[in-house]
């Protein structure tokens, strides 16, 4: 009787205890649950930065601008008619120093993880940009996947994020749509984030490229809201071309046509339209649904050898050539020309870039570093992939197939 007693207490304290531990799981779990607010902010206490601008300061290093949205503004239900927008500019030595300053023109607390834009001016990019560059890669309020656009002389970078457009109220975010539009529908725009840019500068065999947009008008007649209402613009920015880094600086331009053999030969082109020459002077259009590369790369006799085969698919867009269509050879004389072009084009770019830019922006010493890397290995080791790309020899296939001809066969009147 005595020892079941004993037991009794001895199974009671041993609940005692497991309550105890309960008990102290649950406040701890609570306390971390209602801890989950500590760093809460109100909006109406932020400023969200959709875009950043950095020029060359007149009386400091650096002159920052910066476009803040206003939500209200930019959906149609709250809009008031007042400006979508807020841009303001700040000089300084360190972009570091300038994104906590904002404060002496901005109300609130800066917020730059919906950031899309960062334009740099052409001046800040011929004498270098990983000054600054630095600063956003490492900030960790920054995300890592917008748009950095080089804007030709003419205007400032900070000017365009002031002209405002009737399709996205906010300029910074109508240029990312614009870039992203381009680059799908036409190959416009090579495809390069903040993360890629980075990835790309240090490669052992690839030159970064960026897109070079130019302000076409006077900048504060576009920030006016009468802007949006306006037919024709008072001003508008265009994507015009694209921009080589070489060694953090800008090395040259090349056209907006010259994009689209880049990501061709990058096998980055989504669709796009191609233009060739009938056997008179007429011209015919090739419109690209589907299109493959598969690059080759093996160095022989000390010279990197490489084998670019771009095969695609599409169809007859609008043609002038007088041509029977019902004749299946046509198709195939058309499919010929379109090759001939191509591959002429391509090749001219490719030795452009190596001779006026001695910069491989097309990535074909990484195609060599992944398919040859016992040869590719003295580059890497001297960093002197340039001389290894100005000496290589590249052949270029281009296969076009032309699936149909549209929705008409032959031309409205074949004998005119």
């Amino acid at each position: 009787m005595y020892g079941l007693l004993r037991k009794l207490i001895a199974l009671n304290n041993d609940i005692g205890v497991y309550m105890r531990i309960i008990k102290i799981i649950i406040i701890i779990h609570i306390v971390i649950l209602l801890a989950g607010c500590w760093d809460r902010r109100e909006l109406s206490g932020e400023s969200v930065i959709t875009g950043m601008a950095v020029d060359k300061g007149e009386r400091s290093k650096f002159r920052l601008t910066v476009e803040t949205t206003e939500a209200r503004e930019v959906t149609a239900k709250t809009a008031s008619g007042n400006a979508p927008s807020y841009v303001y500019s700040i000089e300084g030595d360190t972009i570091a120093e300038l994104s906590t300053k904002l404060n002496t023109g901005i109300a609130t607390h800066p917020i730059y993880s919906h950031m899309y834009i960062l334009a740099i001016s052409e001046e800040i990019a011929e004498e270098g940009l990983i000054g600054f560059l630095d600063f956003v890669d490492r900030n960790r309020e920054m995300r890592d996947d917008f748009n950095i656009v080089v804007v030709k002389k003419g205007s400032s970078a900070g000017d365009i994020l002031q002209v405002i457009n009737m399709y996205k109220k906010s300029a910074s975010l109508k240029l990312a749509r614009q870039l992203d539009t381009m680059e799908k529908d036409y190959g416009g725009a090579p495809d390069l984030k903040l993360n890629d840019f980075v990835r790309v500068y240090n490669a052992k065999g690839q030159s970064p490229v960026l897109p070079a947009v130019r302000l076409n008008g006077d900048a504060k007649k576009g920030g006016n809201v009468e802007n949006l209402k306006n037919e024709t613009p008072e001003a508008k920015v265009d994507l015009e071309s694209l921009a080589v880094i070489k060694h953090g600086k800008l090395a040259g331009y090349g056209s907006l046509e010259e994009v689209r053999y880049l990501l061709f030969v990058e096998n980055k082109i989504k669709t796009t339209t191609l233009t060739a020459q009938c056997e008179d002077d007429k011209k015919f259009a090739y419109e690209v649904t589907h299109s493959k590369t598969v690059v080759t790369a093996k160095e022989k006799n000390n010279v990197p050898n490489f084998h670019i085969k771009i095969k695609t698919e599409g169809y007859l867009d609008g043609i002038e050539c007088l041509e029977n269509f019902h004749d299946i050879s046509t198709f195939g004389r058309l499919e010929k020309r379109i090759n001939s072009t191509m591959e002429k084009n391509i090749k001219e770019f490719i030795q452009k870039a190596s001779t006026e830019y001695n910069a491989d922006i097309f990535g074909l010493g990484e195609m060599l570093r992944d398919q040859d890397y016992k040869h590719f290995k003295k580059y890497e080791m001297d960093n002197n992939w340039d001389e290894g790309f100005s000496k290589s020899k590249i052949d270029i296939s281009f296969d076009a197939e032309i699936k149909r001809g549209g929705l008409r066969t032959n031309r409205f009147n074949n004998s005119r």
